[in-house]
């Protein structure tokens, strides 16, 4: 397991940049995320996840780091016999994800949000069991892979028997292979953020195999990257252009069929063990 230094501020300052950004940024839809259509793509990838284990009614789903929870209240529209809890540990980003909240009346009784630290899950949610837990590239804010499997560890912990996780997290692997591309058609490669940790496959694959079953790894979003970030940017570059996320190119990117592995965005999907 990856065990480079740990710096103790690290959390801080990532909670930090996310209040930053809820403050000056405000009620976008970019507040999370500046790839929109990128966001919409793991959105709709979820859905279908949740689709294919038909939930029985009343079912409790916790959408854990739900940041402004535009995510959280979307899939929630498509379940309206399932309740959601959007859990997050930036003040600002909730007081935004309440907002949009009390803006669809429809979604009240069946979609709540508070402050809680995915690290410390059950001073949160208690004792509470649920269905099904999400992310969304909110693992990869914590700052080490120890943090990471033991987070997955308390999700095995207050699933119900047989419940499900679904993530859409971040992958060196694919990070690696989209980089050597771009540095083929002459761009620079595009660092990891600074508050952010990938995944190693390998040792994800080892390491929740103690706690679920059934766990499978998506490139669903290769062709997007392979679209975007290089095809796209290379053009920027011959133009002397700075990408644009709100080019059209990331609509119509997300219609793609799936090729290759060139995105370090990836789908995980297991059940806990029963």
């Amino acid at each position: 397991m990856n065990t480079a230094f740990f710096d103790p501020t690290m959390p801080d300052k990532i909670k930090q940049y996310w209040n930053e950004r809820a403050r000056d940024i405000g009620a976008s839809t970019q507040v999370t995320t500046d790839d929109i259509f990128m966001r919409e793509l793991e959105i709709a990838k979820l859905k279908e996840k949740i689709s294919a284990i038909s939930l029985p009614d009343g079912s409790t789903v916790a959408d854990v780091g739900c940041g402004d929870g535009y995510s959280t209240l979307s899939i929630a529209a498509a379940f309206p016999t399932v309740r959601f809890i959007g859990i997050d540990y930036s003040e600002k980003m909730l007081a935004l994800a309440e907002e949009r909240r009390l803006a669809q009346p429809d979604l009240l009784e069946r979609v709540s949000f508070q402050l809680g630290d995915m690290r410390r899950l059950s001073t949160s949610v208690k004792t509470d069991k649920f269905e099904v837990f999400l992310t969304m590239r909110s693992l990869i804010n914590l700052s080490t892979s120890r943090e990471q499997y033991d987070v997955l560890r308390q999700f095995a912990e207050h699933l119900k028997a047989g419940g499900y996780y679904f993530g859409s997290e971040n992958f060196m692997q694919g990070q690696n292979n989209f980089n050597r591309l771009r540095v083929a058609m002459g761009l620079p490669e595009i660092p990891v953020r600074w508050h952010n940790h990938f995944f190693d496959e390998e040792e994800f694959l080892a390491e929740t195999e103690k706690f679920f079953d059934s766990v499978t790894i998506d490139n669903f979003s290769s062709s997007y990257y392979l679209a975007t970030r290089v095809i796209y940017s290379a053009g920027c570059h011959l133009r002397g252009e700075q990408p644009d996320y709100l080019h059209p190119i990331h609509q119509i990117a997300g219609r793609l069929p799936v090729i290759g592995d060139f995105s370090p965005i990836k789908l995980v999907s297991m059940r806990r063990k029963l």
